[in-house]
């Protein structure tokens, strides 16, 4: 029994140095999330409620749990591999709130002053996925609430291949194993990624105003919204899918 809990915990461990290192090779993804924080910090509120969508590597929350200790942090992903890795950064005695499971698995009344959705998107089909993804974020979002919103993101196929040289460069420069890089360059083709318009357009069918994008490294992105108010209105719904599918053009 002590040969597999020191199995399982060299594979969280082994999972987690891997993550990093692909987290390391992207370009300006720690100012994304000092963004996120600052944004976070700015709240009005002195305890602000925060929801992290996909706990990933951990790393998001281990900023936000540090650097803006006052907020109360809720994450919650559908992997039960990812929460032990974000739960294994934090450490114990945390007092984040860890949900298995998607959006609409919490509670109704659960509300929320900032939602981050950061690099999640890209691996939802755009079918109706996508859209009922945003809607579930909008749903839990409190009156003057936000949403950080990252994805990979670009507008033509051909952008992607014409980034690569330079996305290989960053990653020999930071260090990142040939591995990581790799791993990433082969998973990103296989990905249901959508337009940037495309991501406008179900920003705002979901009931957000009009994002505004706020970084751009590469094919990465991050937008800046807030659910639409009768002064900022969303635009009116639209078929699901009915965006291109870049991934697949």
């Amino acid at each position: 029994m002590k040969i597999e809990h020191q199995e399982t915990r060299n594979h969280d461990i082994d999972r987690l140095a891997m993550y990093r290192e692909i987290q390391r090779a992207v370009p300006g993804l720690d100012t994304i999330y000092r963004l996120a924080l600052s944004l976070v910090a700015d709240q009005p509120s002195a305890n602000p409620r925060v929801l992290i969508v996909g706990a990933g590597g951990g790393r998001e929350i281990e900023t936000f749990a540090t650097e803006a200790p006052r907020a109360t942090i809720t994450a919650v992903d559908p992997s039960a591999e990812n929460l032990a890795m974000a739960r294994r950064v934090v450490g114990p005695g945390t007092s984040v709130q860890f949900v298995e499971g998607l959006v609409e698995d919490l509670l109704p009344d659960e509300n929320f002053d900032v939602a981050t959705s950061l690099l999640v998107m890209h691996h939802i089909a755009d079918d109706g996925a996508k859209l009922a993804y945003l809607r579930a974020i909008r749903a839990r979002l409190a009156a003057g609430g936000l949403l950080i919103h990252a994805d990979i993101c670009h507008d033509v196929p051909e952008e992607f291949e014409r980034l690569v040289p330079i996305y290989k460069a960053h990653a020999r420069h930071v260090g990142a194993t040939a591995d990581a890089t790799q791993l990433e360059l082969q998973a990103i083709p296989t990905l249901p990624l959508v337009t940037s318009n495309r991501i406008h357009e179900l920003l705002e069918q979901a009931g957000f105003a009009a994002p505004t994008e706020v970084f751009r490294s590469l094919w990465y992105r991050c937008w800046v919204s807030a659910p639409a108010s009768k002064g900022n209105p969303a635009t009116p719904p639209a078929t699901p899918g009915g965006g291109q599918d870049i991934a697949n053009s």
